[in-house]
């Protein structure tokens, strides 16, 4: 029997078939940032924050490491698509109010916004010898 499609069986899928999720709380970009930083270990990063168009397919700038989904309130979500297929890999929404979401980003991937909802790019700075 195939196991049913709950938040257990999600996380343990591929992580080509779903998106990775995690909620911390509402904090300023430089503690958002450390805390990232800490978690997925991609060194020091940085962030632009963008209110975007709804109902549209965005793809993050290149070089993005993670999205971060900022839920004040009721008033939105994101869904999270692979770009070959159009396949619906999850997303994050109303559940989230009040938190910040981090989902480490794909660049295989794009998303659509509905209500309104502000979304940072999360991307590593380069130095001037990795440039």
């Amino acid at each position: 029997m195939a196991p049913k499609k709950n938040a257990t069986a999600t996380q343990l899928e591929s992580p080509a078939t779903t998106i990775r999720k995690m909620k911390v709380e509402r904090q300023t970009d430089n503690a958002l940032l450390k805390q990232f930083e800490e978690l997925l270990k991609h060194g020091e990063c940085g962030i632009a924050w963008n209110e975007l168009h709804k109902a549209t397919k965005i793809v993050p700038p290149r070089g993005t490491v993670a999205i971060v989904v900022d839920v004040p309130e009721n008033k939105g979500a994101i869904r999270v698509f692979e770009d070959a297929s159009d396949q619906y890999l999850g997303g994050v929404g109303t559940e989230h109010a009040g938190f910040m979401v981090i989902v480490p980003w794909d660049e295989n991937w794009w998303f659509r916004v509905s209500g309104s909802l502000r979304i940072g790019y999360i991307a590593v700075v380069l130095t001037a010898s990795q440039s």
